[in-house]
């Protein structure tokens, strides 16, 4: 079972990590080019701007608003943008230069995505789009369902790089929701992948306490940086230290309990891996949930809300788990068929082992017995 001390060494190891860059990444200065319909845009701009907003949103807006009209003046500036998006009112018609400005998409480097507001078909002569351009166009029939944002969310970080991710969702709230989904879930497999890496070495009983104490400190190093991303993607002031020491209470049970969890888990033979990687899913989406309802609204989770969280956690995590293994013994199999195909190839391993070794090192022999 954890000691006190290993919080304290654990809080010492978080006080250590070098969050510079993250902070730097956060605060990266974005520009979304909007183009479209002003109907459309007067939709767009309201799904990235409107959302959970318990910290001022930092620094300023990312999203240039460009009516259709002036596209062709501002073209020249659209190159240093970011991402641009295209917002097209599907009950109004394309003029002939409108609908030609589609095979111009193309040759953007920035990322685009194609925005259909109020249908799920392009109006008129600009119907027939190129492969590219159909792959990167999303249909928002109502702007006012309660998924269109996340579905614009979605399909913006999709396209946008992942570099831009965090920024994105610290400048437009509208982002903040599928970006915590997607850090919490990736996280939560990134550990749980670190723990079956990390299981064989840990079933020779000797070392499995070792081990175990080592997966610790590199799960909650994970799991701290994970939290870091959700505090400032929801808009929380920078300082890393204050924003761990302010999220320990909320978060404090799931990192008992995952800790407890994994160091009885841990001393269990092989059988115990398929377990142990749940737990480290588990423990970390947990974790991950938590800290999410405390940076979007405040809510401290009860500890009765914890453990359905946990337990909810679990089921996906032996999901995940199975998956995982399933995976890594698929991967095993093909680079031992590798293995065996170049072995095959370069005449036999053994050999190569006796090109390798230009000698044969006789037996030793037994002293002969005593007369």
């Amino acid at each position: 079972m954890p000691k006190w001390t290993d919080f304290g060494n654990i809080w010492n190891t978080m006080r250590e990590l070098d969050v510079n860059a993250i902070r730097e990444e956060s605060e990266h200065p974005l520009r979304i080019a909007c183009v479209g319909h002003a109907a459309a845009l007067e939709q767009l701009e309201p799904l990235l701007r409107r959302g959970p907003e318990r910290y001022p949103t930092p620094g300023p807006n990312p999203l240039e608003i460009i009516p259709i009209e002036h596209a062709a003046e501002r073209a020249a500036g659209l190159a240093g943008t970011d991402m641009l998006l295209l917002a097209v009112d599907v009950r109004q018609q394309l003029s002939a230069a409108e609908a030609a400005s589609f095979s111009l998409l193309e040759r953007q480097t920035a990322p685009f995505l194609v925005v259909l507001m109020y249908g799920d078909r392009m109006p008129g002569s600009a119907t027939a789009l190129s492969p590219i351009i159909r792959a990167r166009t999303i249909a928002i029939v109502d702007p006012a369902t309660l998924d269109a944002a996340d579905k614009l969310a979605t399909a913006m970080l999709a396209r946008l790089p992942a570099e831009l991710h965090l920024a994105a969702a610290r400048g437009l709230p509208g982002l903040r929701a599928i970006y915590a989904r997607e850090l919490i879930g990736s996280t939560s497999v990134t550990n749980a992948t670190y723990s079956l890496a990390s299981s064989v070495p840990e079933q020779i009983p000797i070392v499995s306490i070792p081990f175990a104490a080592a997966d610790i400190i590199v799960l909650t190093k994970n799991q701290a940086i994970m939290v870091y991303r959700l505090a400032l993607a929801y808009g929380a002031p920078p300082e890393f230290q204050a924003r761990i020491r302010e999220v320990l209470p909320v978060i404090g049970g799931a990192f008992l309990w995952r800790q407890a969890a994994r160091s009885l888990i841990g001393l269990i033979p092989v059988w115990g891996i398929v377990p142990k990687v749940a737990i480290a899913y588990a423990g970390t989406y947990t974790t991950g949930i938590a800290a999410w309802r405390w940076y979007e609204s405040g809510e401290l989770v009860s500890t009765d809300q914890l453990k359905q969280i946990s337990q909810e956690a679990i089921a996906i995590g032996r999901a995940r788990a199975g998956e995982i293994i399933a995976g890594a013994r698929s991967s095993a199999r093909s680079l031992a068929d590798q293995a065996a195909a170049r072995t095959h190839v370069d005449g036999g391993l053994g050999q190569r082992l006796k090109q390798a070794i230009p000698f044969r090192r006789k037996p030793r022999e037994l002293n002969p017995p005593k007369k």
